[in-house]
Parts: structure tokens; C-alpha cells; sequence
């Protein structure tokens, strides 16, 4: 994507004026590279400018935008290729310094006597190749010089006369000394340069006419606050235009018929079968009559384990069991555990999206029919298969929407509850009319224009590029109205929407993660508000929200977005844009036997070598020759994104690619650290999957933002650090995700007046012997922090230390009932702690009183004995700001929470504590909880808590109560309530 490419090549240029080394360049080297950071800076400024586009500079905006990439790529290239070029020089060249001396004092001493040394030294020379990261790395004068210095070497071996030797270690000399003082790659970067600034002078000129002309320039909202609630998501899906198709099938579900029902729904791409499925899984009324509800997306790229894993979990978080025994089955053991585990229950299951009447077929062998009313609802845009489920019940197919329906979704996504101005009400209902009927082209139409609702202009556009549209048939007309909105985003958004198109098909991705590879990536905009560039991220992925473009999945404690999805149409849309830009491309078929027997490399990588990007969802592929191969021909790759299930096989991935900045491989197990990754000098984020110590040389990986180190299968190895000691010298990292381990002290560090990590914001998971003073002194803009001790015991934690600290976690590895970790310092209140988590810490309740004074603590999580004793009863004017409560597996008996304290408590969860007995009535008394949910309860709290519930409906008010409980056949015949 243009836009994404100018801006990063502007934070390069940027960072390279701003380095160490600048001083290092002659004056006419820096001139020009200022002259084209103010180029770059200007087309920024103007492609910024272009929005909305419309038909009538649609294709000159194309034009502009490809001749953009093309140049800025090739700048891209060059200046990061002489960068690489000049940081390896210099270490080559510090190596030759040291040669020098060597020499020269060899030559004031005995010659004939020191030939071995002189052997020796040359020799060293001559392994400098180890200090490169490729074979064809830019170095052609220093190859020229290994050429001559080969060529003395063989004379000196040969020669006998020690004058005649002495002069051959002089050329030696001279030679050595003439190169340190060259300029060559200057030079030759210098000329680069002065051509590509060339090149950029009439793009600069065309964009600025373009945004010149522009009548209306792009407007960007100024937020209070990147960190935006997205509270305004809804958690559950709303019908419009199909309340007839709702109430049809969901009389069908609830209807009182023992044989276990399948109920298959289709019908055209984007027609609104998920969302309907959902609203019926959902239903409150739905949700009272099954002791199970399961979904699972099966999708294009489905993988049987994955299907049959997700369906168990549902079943787990149900009944409150352990999941984690599950975790290395099979496909095959996981479907058999399923079938048993939904035998004896009357359940609910949404088989979403399925594409192969093969993968349903599987599935459907362990849904037993074990006439307890069970159903089962299967999606599928395809007939034929539809009609090959085999179903007990008339396949429902799904219709358009009329016009009124049309017109009433449409104000809907656009106006919410508030009414249409009258001005845009015509112009509406032409857009809705428009839209034929479809729900998808509908909503995200909608969130187009709910972004301009007072620029009628904009509103014209909109309607002008669907009527264009019209005369489409099928999927082509979804697919060019998705794409109209596409190039009406504005260009900072571009590169996020695109990214998305990296994921699987049905990818459930985690924000934070993807907050933390935007940042990386280095193609975010910087805004002129006081944002960091985590903030900023998290606004992009908002206005992909507001614009309906993604949608959330999960929401965390705090009520933010946790995990977002895409619809299928509208991911197909993004990867097909993604590699016509050169932005992304994906790995994800399996090579055809034919294709592999006769050498032809991966379909998916086929001419593909110009892209940026690379995203593998099967990461056993790159295993097979010929897709590595193929792979490695795509040398301009900025990311390598493993995106598939994980892997166990060690991949050969990292030396493939020199100007890598992201190499995600979390999902890919590492038997053996590849050395070259060290070599990787551009890399910002870099996460992987392995059990050894990362060596020293990581260290040398100087821009490094984030780093991410797992260990499978997790084990904890006490006093062993993972990381070396070096990693205090990396001071661009901003995140360090870790298995529980030790963090290396800082015995033998030179530590200056600046803090050595002054820019780290989040830290996990290190152990709390790591947390001395000095420790949290250098990394004091510390926010989110993750710490752990192996069994109950002393804690020196001072939380004044970290002022910033906005989220903490303490967990207890080895909680032992009876015993409590013993704090040195009692906790105060962290002015900015907004969520707390506390694991295995076996404290008097007596302690929550300081916790109860934290001003700003919206979120707070008790598991596994966090805290210990029978009784809590909070104290009065406590948690003013407290949202949410999760306790689990504590042994409370009595839970006291009233109308003087928790006064903005809105969501209570409570998990396996078996010997709560009773939660008392003042429950009620807190008017802004909305939420309560019960895992593994027993009845007695059960029926306390659907007392109170009932209480509130006699009162006109409503709760949110979900009960995932076991009591045994005697209380219930299903063995489990959903309320």
C-alpha cells in the first residue's frame, strides 16, 4: 500500500538522521538524504490529503499510487541495504584496525621469526566473511580486497628473504590503510539516491495536484483518548430485516421432539446466515433449554483437531473441568472425548461455514443422537452440500432483504438509534435499495457512511460507485462494493485493513498482538497528539471497528475488543488487494503431487517475488523443498508471519530473508537457535518457540521492539535465565513476553545516569527474586507487569517503584493451602493500577483493605487461593472504580458485596469455590451490574443468585445470569443448568 510504504520510509530516513553514525558521512551525503527526507515528507502530506476518491480521479489515484510503491520500494531498498552494508563495514573495518596494529608491530621487530603470525593474522582477515549476513550482500570493493590480499598472502608464504617479506607486509599495510579510508559505498548510495529523489519529483508533483483538487480534504477525529471504550460493540448480535427467519428456527430448536435435530442454513455469501445462527445461540430463551451450547467456524483451511478441540473447550468451561489434559490429543482422541462428553446432555452446536461435505461428515460421527432434544445447526453458502447433510428438518434458505428492510439496517449501522436527517434520507434509500438485499454490502456500506453523516457530498459518492456496481452478477457485485470501501478508508487505515488479510480464513486474532506487529511494522502515521505508538494502533483497529470492516470476537475484563475476526468475503477482499499492492502474500496450499514430482514450486509463491510480506498458514509447507525455495526467491521481504497451527519441525527460515523487521514464529518449535538470525539487523519484533538460552549475540539486534520467547512444553527452569545479560543494552525494546523465567541481573552492568530499558512497557512473566530496586529504577515507564514465585514465600515488591503501572499479575506457580506469600512492604495505592491479578497467594482477607484503596483498580482477579478464610465482606466506600470481580477456586463461604462499596461494579464472576455457600442479598442493592456468571457453583448459591435475579425482574430490572453448574441427576436431568 502506497501511503503505508511513504510513512515507513520516513520513520527510516528519520531514525538514520537521528543515528550515532551520521557524523561518519561527508556533508554532501547528509544534504541529500535531508533534501529526500523533505520529498518523502511531502508526499505524505498529500496522499494523506486524498479522500474520499471518487470516480472521476479513481484512476489517476491508481496510477499515482502504483508508480508510488514501485519508487518508494526501490528507496526502501537502497537506503536499507547501505545502511546494512555500512553497520557491517564497520565492524569489518574495526577488525582491520586491529590488523594493522598487529602488523605494525611485527614490521618494527623481526621479521623471518614472525611468519607464523603473519599466517595467522592474514588468515583472520580472511574470515571476516562470518561477519555478513548473505552471500550477496553488497561488498564487491570488499571482495576486491580479500582478492589482493589472497594474492600477498601467497607471496609472503613463499618468500624466504626477510627484506623481500618485510616489503610484502608493507603493501599488506597499505593496502589495509587505503581501504579504511575509501568511500566507495557512499558514493554509490549518494548516486542512488540523487535517482530515485529524481523519480520522485513528478509523483510528488501529480499527488499534490490530486489533493489540491480534492474538495472536501480528509478529516481525522481527534479522539480525548486512542484508548477509546469499545464498550459500544455489542456483545451479541442483533436481527434486522430477518425477525421471520429467527422466530422459524428457533421455534424449531425449542420445539418438544427427543430426536436430535440438524438444521441446515444457506444461502448467497454475505446474506447474514452467521449472524442469524448467532442470534439464535444467543437467545437467552435458547440458552435456558440446552445444558451445552458449542460453536465452531470450519471454514476453507479447516483442520479436524482444531474443530474438535474448540467444540471440547465449550464443553469444559461448562462443566468447570480441566482443559489442559487436552492439549497434545489428536484429532481423533479429542472427538472421541467430545462424544462422551455430550452423550448424556442435551446440547446446542453451530457448525459454522463448512465448505467439504467430507470435514461435516466427520464431525457429525460424534454428535450422538442420544434423544435428549439435542440440535445442531450447520451453515454453508453451498447448496449441495446443504442438501448432503442429511438433515430431519427442510434446509432453510435464506432470501434478501426487501427494500424497507434494507432501508431500516442500513439507518441502523449508520444512525443507531437516532433518527436520519432529512437531507440524507433520500440519498439512503437509494444506497439501500442498491445494495440488493445483502446484509454484509449493507452493514459495511453503513459503516462507511456513519463516519460522514454530515457530508451529504460524501454521500453522493457512496451511491454513485453502487450504482456502478449494479449490472455485477453474484459475487463480483459483493466483491466491487467491498472494494469501493476499501479505497474510501483513508490512507492511514489502509495498510491496517490489509494486514488483516495475513490471517487464516476464520482467524480469531488477539489485538494486543496485532497492536504490537502494527508497531513494528513501522506504518503507522505519527498523529499530533501526545499518543504512543500503542495508542495509536489501537485507534486504527477502532475505526476498523466503527467501519464494520472487522468485528470483535472477545471482549477482555475492561470491556476493549480482546480478539477480532473478518468476515470471509471481506478477508478475500484484503488478501487479493494485499498481493496486488506487493503488500502481503500467504502460503497456504499443499503443492499437487504432479507439481511436486516434476519440480514446479508452490502455487501460492508462484511469481510472487516482488512482495513484502510473507504470512505461511501451513507451516509444515515450509519444510517441502520446493515451496523453501520459492520462498526464499521473495528477497524483498520485510515479515514472515507463521501463521499456522504449531509446528515441531525445525525450519531453515531465518537466513532467507536480510532486510527482515517482523519474523513472527511463535507456532514453530526450534530445536537449535539459528545463528544467522543475529544477522537480522532490521528486526522490531521477533517472537519464537525455544527451550535454550538465547546467546549473546542477540544483543547486536539493536532495534528490536518486542520480544516474545516461548518454551514448549512450559517448564520452568529455576535461577536459568532465558535471556542473556545483554539484553539490558537493548534499549528500543518496548515488550518482553516470557515464559516464566528469570530476568539476568545486572551484576556487571555499567549503568549510566539514563534507565537501560527507559522505553519497556510491558514485562512477563520473570520471577520475583528479579524485582530488587535497582531492577525497576531502569525500566521506570514500566505499565503492565507479570511476575511469578515457585511456592508461597517472602516478596520484596515496592509498586511505588513503577509509577506508570496500569496492570499487575502475581502468581503463585505452587499454591500450598494454609501457607501465604509474606510481602516485605505492604501494598499502597499505584495512582494508575487499573487491573489487578493475583494467583495462589494464600493471603488474610484482612490484606483486601489495601487493595480496596487503589483509585483507579477497575478490574480484579482472585484464582487458585489468591486469598484464603471463609468470609469476605468488603469495607465501605471500597473499589469506587471496580467493573469487574472474577473468584476462583478460593474456599469463600460467604460473600458480602453491598450498595456502600464495588458502586460501579458491573460484572461478577464466580469459578469453583465449592464451599461458597451463600452471597448476600445487597448484591442486588449495586445498580450498575449487568453481568453474573456461576462456574461450578453449588445449588444453594445458584438459587441465591436466581433469587435475586428474580427480585430484579419483579422490579422491572434485569440481570445477565449465566449458571454453568454440575449438581448430579438428582438436582437435575441434564446434570447441568443454563440460565
Amino acid at each position: 500500500m502506497a501511503f503505508a510504504a511513504v510513512v515507513l520510509v520516513e520513520q527510516i530516513i528519520q531514525q538514520f538522521l537521528h543515528s550515532d553514525n551520521l557524523y561518519e558521512y561527508d556533508d554532501c551525503l547528509k544534504s541529500e538524504v535531508k533534501a529526500f527526507h523533505h520529498k518523502i515528507e511531502s508526499l505524505q502530506s498529500s496522499l494523506g490529503k486524498i479522500y474520499p476518491i471518487n470516480s472521476r480521479i479513481r484512476k489517476k489515484v491508481h496510477e499515482l499510487e502504483s508508480d508510488t510503491r514501485k519508487v518508494v520500494y526501490a528507496a526502501q531498498d537502497r537506503i536499507e541495504e547501505f545502511i546494512s552494508s555500512q553497520i557491517y563495514r564497520s565492524a569489518f573495518l574495526q577488525k582491520l584496525k586491529e590488523t594493522t596494529g598487529e602488523l605494525e608491530t611485527i614490521l618494527s621487530g623481526e621479521i623471518s621469526s614472525a611468519r607464523d603470525s603473519i599466517k595467522q593474522i592474514l588468515e583472520q582477515v580472511l574470515l571476516c566473511d562470518d561477519l555478513f549476513p548473505c552471500d550477496d550482500c553488497p561488498r564487491s570493493e570488499i571482495e576486491s580486497f580479500h582478492a589482493d590480499i589472497r594474492y600477498l598472502q601467497s607471496s609472503i608464504r613463499s618468500e624466504e628473504n626477510g627484506n623481500e617479506l618485510r616489503s610484502k607486509i608493507s603493501k599488506v599495510l597499505d593496502l589495509i590503510k587505503a581501504f579504511i579510508s575509501s568511500q566507495t559505498a557512499q558514493s554509490a548510495f549518494l548516486q542512488n539516491l540523487k535517482e530515485i529523489r529524481g523519480k520522485l519529483d513528478p509523483i510528488v508533483a501529480t499527488a499534490k495536484e490530486i489533493a489540491d483538487s480534492m474538495e472536501k480534504k480528509q478529516q481525522t477525529s481527534a479522539q480525548s483518548s486512542a484508548n477509546a471504550e469499545t464498550s459500544k460493540y455489542s456483545r451479541a448480535s442483533k436481527v434486522v430485516g430477518q425477525e421471520k427467519d429467527f422466530k422459524k428456527l428457533k421455534d424449531v430448536i425449542l420445539q418438544d421432539t427427543p430426536d436430535r435435530l440438524i438444521i441446515p442454513i444457506t444461502g448467497l455469501p454475505g446474506i447474514g446466515k452467521t449472524t442469524l445462527a448467532r442470534c439464535i445461540f444467543e437467545d437467552k430463551e435458547v440458552g435456558d433449554g440446552f445444558a451445552i451450547r458449542s460453536w465452531v467456524t470450519v471454514g476453507q483451511e479447516y483442520n479436524a483437531g482444531e474443530i474438535f478441540s474448540k467444540l471440547l473447550a465449550s464443553v469444559h468451561k461448562r462443566d468447570g473441568s480441566d482443559s489442559t489434559k487436552t492439549n497434545h490429543w489428536n484429532a481423533e482422541q479429542l472427538a472421541v472425548q467430545l462424544h462422551k462428553s455430550l452423550f448424556n446432555n442435551r446440547y446446542l452446536i453451530v457448525v459454522d461455514d463448512v465448505w467439504d461435505i467430507v470435514v461435516w461428515d466427520r464431525i457429525k460421527k460424534y454428535l450422538p443422537d442420544n434423544n435428549k432434544s439435542s440440535r445442531v445447526v450447520v451453515t454453508t453458502r453451498i447448496d449441495n452440500i446443504a442438501v448432503k447433510v442429511e438433515s430431519n428438518f427442510d434446509c432453510h434458505k435464506m432470501k434478501e432483504l426487501d427494500k424497507n428492510e434494507s432501508w431500516e439496517l442500513l439507518r441502523e449501522k449508520v444512525f443507531g438509534d437516532a433518527h436520519c436527517p432529512p437531507d440524507l434520507m433520500i440519498i439512503g434509500k437509494s444506497i439501500a435499495n442498491n445494495c440488493r438485499g445483502l446484509p454484509l454490502s449493507i452493514t459495511v456500506v453503513g459503516g462507511q457512511l456513519s463516519q460522514e453523516i454530515k457530508n451529504t457530498e460524501y454521500w453522493k459518492t457512496v451511491e454513485e460507485d453502487i450504482r456502478a456496481a449494479i449490472d455485477l452478477s453474484g459475487e463480483d457485485y459483493l466483491r466491487a462494493i467491498l472494494s469501493r470501501s476499501y479505497e474510501h478508508l483513508p490512507c492511514r487505515l489502509k495498510g491496517c485493513f490489509l494486514y488483516m488479510g495475513a490471517f487464516p480464513e476464520d482467524s480469531e486474532v488477539t489485538v494486543s498482538k496485532l497492536v504490537k506487529l502494527w508497531v513494528a511494522e513501522g506504518f503507522l502515521e505519527q498523529t499530533e497528539l501526545l499518543l504512543s505508538l500503542e495508542d495509536n494502533a489501537e485507534q486504527c483497529l477502532t475505526d476498523l471497528l466503527d467501519r464494520n470492516l472487522i468485528f470483535p470476537l472477545k471482549f477482555s475484563s475492561n470491556g476493549k475488543v480482546k480478539t477480532c475476526g473478518m468476515h470471509d468475503s471481506i478477508r478475500s477482499l484484503a488478501e487479493i488487494k494485499s498481493e496486488e499492492e506487493s503488500f502481503f502474500v500467504s502460503v497456504k496450499k499443499f503443492p499437487s503431487q504432479r507439481n511436486r514430482s516434476s519440480g514446479l514450486i508452490a502455487d501460492s509463491l508462484k511469481g510472487k517475488d516482488t512482495q513484502r510480506r510473507i504470512s505461511v498458514h501451513k507451516n509444515i509447507l515450509m519444510c517441502m523443498e520446493d515451496v523453501y525455495k520459492s520462498a526464499k526467491s521473495v528477497k524483498p521481504a520485510r515479515t514472515l508471519l507463521y501463521a499456522g497451527h504449531y509446528h515441531h519441525h525445525p525450519l531453515p527460515f531465518c537466513l532467507s530473508y536480510h532486510w527482515l523487521r517482523v519474523l513472527d514464529a511463535l507456532t514453530v518449535h526450534l530445536t537449535k537457535f539459528p545463528k544467522g538470525l543475529v544477522k537480522l539487523i532490521h528486526l522490531r519484533y521477533l517472537s519464537l518457540t525455544y527451550n535454550g538460552k538465547l546467546p549473546a549475540s542477540l544483543s547486536q539486534l539493536k532495534n528490536i521492539l518486542v520480544l516474545i520467547v516461548r518454551r514448549h512444553p512450559k517448564v520452568v527452569i529455576m535461577g536459568k535465565p532465558v535471556l542473556p545479560v545483554e539484553i539490558w543494552y537493548m534499549k528500543q525494546l518496548r515488550h518482553i513476553l516470557l515464559t516464566e523465567c528469570d530476568f539476568p541481573d545486572l551484576s556487571g552492568i555499567q549503568v549510566g545516569n539514563t534507565p537501560l530499558l527507559e522505553n519497556l512497557q510491558s514485562l512477563s512473566s520473570i520471577n520475583v527474586a528479579c524485582c530488587t530496586e535497582g531492577f525497576f529504577k531502569n525500566m521506570p515507564n514500566l505499565k503492565k507487569l507479570g511476575i511469578w514465585i515457585e511456592a508461597p514465600g517472602p516478596i520484596n515488591f515496592d509498586p511505588d517503584l513503577l509509577p506508570e503501572l496500569e496492570a499487575f499479575k502475581l502468581t503463585v506457580l505452587k499454591p500450598i493451602p494454609g501457607k501465604e506469600i509474606k510481602l516485605q512492604k505492604s501494598l499502597v495505592s499505584p495512582m494508575k493500577l487499573k487491573k489487578l491479578s493475583l494467583s495462589g497467594c494464600g493471603l488474610a482477607w484482612e490484606c483486601m483493605a489495601d487493595i480496596g484503596k487503589f483509585p483507579c483498580l477497575q478490574v480484579l482477579k482472585l484464582r487458585q487461593f489468591a486469598f484464603q478464610g471463609p468470609e469476605w465482606t468488603p469495607v465501605k466506600e471500597q473499589f469506587p472504580m471496580l467493573k469487574l470481580l472474577l473468584i476462583e477456586c478460593l474456599d469463600l463461604e460467604y460473600l458480602k458485596l453491598g450498595r456502600f462499596c464495588c458502586e460501579s461494579l458491573e460484572s461478577i464472576i464466580i469459578k469453583n469455590c465449592y464451599e461458597l455457600q451463600e452471597i448476600d442479598q445487597e448484591l442486588i442493592r449495586i445498580g450498575t451490574l449487568k453481568h453474573v456468571e456461576l462456574v461450578g457453583c453449588n445449588y444453594d448459591v445458584v438459587h441465591c443468585a436466581e433469587e435475586m435475579r428474580d427480585e430484579l425482574s419483579d422490579a422491572g430490572k434485569e440481570w445477565q445470569l449465566r449458571i454453568y453448574s454440575s449438581w448430579g441427576e438428582e438436582s437435575s436431568p441434564d446434570g447441568m443448568q443454563l440460565s
